[in-house]
């Protein structure tokens, strides 16, 4: 008991040490009112009670031979309207310590809108190391994102997630090399059971992130790569079917035959199902990224180019799909194949009251398919007989104070075809929508 006793006050003791007595830690709240109006021209693929944009839907004709899919549609909501905690001024171990505590309310419950966390991390900072353990914005995209005001900021040309997450960052002289751990929650991959955190859960190994970055004025450019290992089935059922010979019997219950001396019998069919654990191989994909931005004055200009492999976490256009059906039941995968690219420009023009944004966003994202014949089902987030995208979408915002208002203008453009073996397409044909949006938001 005394030993135990004197343990625990040691252990009280150093980290009671760790922290200066003066210390006081500091809060800052902070957030904004956000209100989003979106008009559009033809049904599409969205998320977030349509705020979040990914393409128009195909043509899908009616009895009539008219466009289901072709009909305008608006809406007007606030559920991204943000609030947030900063925390910082404790020292720990010799480094500078942080969190934060981010929510909006566009989470989903019986309600249809409950407030959601968006980050909570805590970090620390020492000269040249930095950890940050907690969720956060994947450092895919984190560290450059497009300067547009609509909520998918480029989504799905770009990733786009907010994971749990072991970061660490070297920092030095302009150089920032990164290694990250991380496991899905909100953002997830497709698979047999939809859209779900199970599969990078069931394959225990970490999702792993690493990337190099050097800043050098207002220049910077960037090169990571995203390694995401899957399982997606743990067990699987075999349904197999039995004949059954069931001899057919008189009113006496004596055996009929007929008049060669051949008794009668009549055939009926068993089902039996039976479920065994699965021991397939898991999916494992590799999603190399590379970006750069330039800043000189008002102007700024910057760009992502990303060659996906089973990116559905990162919401971008891609997945997997099953390649080969074993005779014990289980299944082989293979990765969906895309690259994906975006550019934008900003101009940011000062007036006697506030300013004025100028950005211009271009992004192209191109179906690859498949390495292998895909033999079953796939996998995947988009539509599933898309070939390629484009979209460009010009910005204009005003700021004053605390409140700003903006349009945005954004036409996507989808390809769609007729899927090989390979999910290759051919025979494709353009479908278009026309988004117009408008955000007004007040920041405090």
């Amino acid at each position: 008991m005394k030993k135990r006793l004197l343990l625990t006050m040691l252990i009280a003791t150093i980290f009671a040490g760790a922290y200066a007595q003066d210390e006081k830690p500091s809060f800052k709240f902070y957030g904004f009112v956000r209100n989003y109006a979106c008009y559009d021209t033809r049904e599409s693929l969205t998320s977030n009670s349509e705020q979040f944009y990914y393409m128009p839907k195909d043509i899908k004709l009616d009895a009539n031979g008219q466009d289901l899919n072709a009909h305008d549609n608006m809406m007007l909501l606030s559920i991204t309207t943000r609030l947030g905690l900063n925390v910082s001024g404790l020292n720990f171990l010799g480094s500078k310590t942080s969190a934060k505590i981010e929510a909006d309310f566009a989470g989903f419950g019986t309600s249809n809108t409950v407030l959601r966390i968006r980050q909570a991390y805590a970090k620390m900072d020492w000269e040249h190391n930095k950890v940050l353990v907690g969720q956060a914005w994947h450092p895919a995209m984190g560290d450059m994102m497009p300067d547009v005001f609509s909520l998918e900021t480029g989504a799905p040309f770009t990733p786009f997630s907010r994971t749990p997450q072991v970061r660490y960052d070297y920092v030095n002289k302009g150089v920032t090399l990164t290694a990250t751990a991380l496991y899905q929650f909100q953002y997830t991959s497709y698979g047999p059971e939809g859209a779900s955190f199970n599969y990078a859960r069931n394959a225990v190994v970490p999702e792993i992130y690493l990337q190099g970055m050097i800043k050098e004025g207002g220049f910077m450019m960037g090169i990571g790569v995203d390694l995401l290992t899957l399982k997606p089935r743990q067990n699987y059922s075999v349904t197999e079917k039995t004949i059954i010979n069931t001899p057919v019997t008189d009113a006496n219950g004596n055996p009929v035959f007929i008049n060669g001396g051949e008794q009668i019998f009549v055939q009926s069919e068993k089902t039996t199902t039976a479920t065994y654990k699965c021991n397939e191989a898991p999916v494992f994909s590799v999603t190399p990224t590379i970006f750069a931005s330039y800043k000189k004055g008002n102007w700024g200009v910057k760009g992502r180019a990303t060659y996906a492999q089973n990116a559905a976490h990162l919401s971008m256009i891609s997945g997997y799909a099953v390649t080969e059906i074993r005779e014990n039941g289980e299944w082989g995968y293979s990765n969906l194949n895309s690259i994906s690219g975006w550019v934008d420009a900003t101009y940011k023009q000062p007036l006697k009251t506030g300013f004025l944004t100028f950005c211009c966003f271009a992004g192209y994202t191109k179906n690859l398919g498949c390495s292998n014949d895909i033999v079953g089902d796939i996998y995947m987030r988009g539509e599933k007989n898309m070939d390629y995208m484009w979209r460009v979408a010009p910005s204009i915002l005003y700021t004053h104070n605390a409140m700003s208002i903006g349009v945005e203008y954004n036409p996507t453009t989808v390809g769609y075809g007729t899927p090989d073996c390979q999910y290759k397409m051919s025979n494709t044909h353009a479908v278009t929508n026309h988004r117009i949006c408008a955000m007004l938001k007040y920041n405090f």
